[in-house]
């Protein structure tokens, strides 16, 4: 998540760093999200309500090295829910820069096609509850290398936006203890993301397009290939936008969504959000979501509410509609 930063000098930290370093930064950030929502399932067993939590403690670091690169890293620990211990795999990073190039050695920090260039005001479109099961829709299609695996990521900033290529050496590797080998599920194969992001060179425009490769786990799937092209405009108050996914996936079926997003300003500090996802997966009918959304930002605390309603759930042509609604409080730190 992106957080606003406390600032540590590094005389604040020098009692605990392994050495002195010129010009080093020492950043302390985080987030916390409480939710509260209400699910209508297709039967009366499912209808849900409850809370939710989400903390989240960013640290990192920043130098110039004596060959004058320029040098970053950091990790963020995550405690979701009821949750009795933080999740270590989350923005761990090492990176390399000179100008605009960089080489970044990570998981969870990479550029990743689940960065839509459809406004959005809540991110929480297709999570719906794990009892129902999951959507058609796929909110972090192309993310394998940024989601789940350790990998590199080579980026080229430019003045129309950022090019990255990120490679993924052994897709679902989370990392072993100290210099060890991860052989908790992992897979077999590579993977590959070449995406770009930026408003090429047009002033309001938002564009995020890329390629992505996995290869199959074994040797009864298939790889799965991802071509994704999102472009959004913001003009004033509006912003508009469309992302359409094609995906071929490890059944050998191609699936296509579409996300359809417009937002509006109604005052400085609240917007008003509207979205439409049409995704094809080849099932008996295409799952259709659409969401309402209201965005409050009071400095401190943003607060969001929202409603999702979900036709042919899963792409199911019987399954009864599921809808959602929900209230969260979001606040950095």
């Amino acid at each position: 998540m992106k957080n606003s930063k406390l600032l540590l000098t590094s005389a604040l930290v020098g009692s605990v760093a392994l050495g002195a370093v010129a010009n080093a930064e020492t950043k302390i950030s985080g987030g916390a999200s409480y939710t509260y929502s209400w699910l209508s399932g297709a039967t009366k067993a499912l209808n849900d309500q409850g809370a939710g939590k989400e903390v989240q403690i960013d640290i990192s670091k920043s130098e110039t090295l004596e060959n004058g690169l320029g040098f970053s890293a950091g990790f963020s620990l995550e405690q979701d829910g009821t949750d009795s211990s933080f999740d270590g795999s989350e923005g761990n990073f090492m990176k390399f820069t000179n100008g605009n190039t960089s080489v970044m050695w990570n998981v969870d920090k990479a550029m990743n096609l689940s960065q839509s260039a459809t406004p959005r005001v809540t991110a929480d479109i297709g999570n719906i509850s794990a009892g129902m099961g999951t959507t058609a829709f796929k909110y972090g299609v192309g993310s394998q290398a940024q989601q789940s695996s350790w990998n590199l990521e080579f980026a080229q900033k430019m003045d129309s936006g950022t090019i990255a290529l990120v490679y993924v050496p052994r897709v679902g590797d989370k990392g072993g203890n100290n210099d060890n080998i991860d052989t908790s599920d992992v897979k077999s194969g590579t993977a590959t993301d070449i995406i770009y992001r930026g408003n090429a060179g047009v002033d309001g425009l938002s564009v995020v397009a890329g390629y992505g490769r996995t290869d199959a786990a074994d040797v009864t799937k298939s790889d799965i290939d991802v071509q994704q092209l999102g472009i959004g405009y913001n003009f004033g108050k509006f912003a508009v936008g469309v992302t359409q996914a094609n995906i071929d996936q490890t059944d050998a079926t191609s699936d296509t969504q579409r996300e359809y997003g417009i937002t509006y300003s109604v005052a400085d500090n609240l917007s008003l959000g509207l979205q439409h996802v049409n995704t094809d997966n080849n099932s008996a009918e295409n799952e259709k979501i659409n969401v309402v959304a209201l965005g409050y930002n009071l400095g401190a605390v943003s607060v969001e509410a929202y409603y999702i309603d979900v036709t042919n759930f899963g792409g199911s042509a019987t399954a009864a509609n599921v809808d959602k609604m929900g209230i969260a409080m979001r606040t950095k730190f």
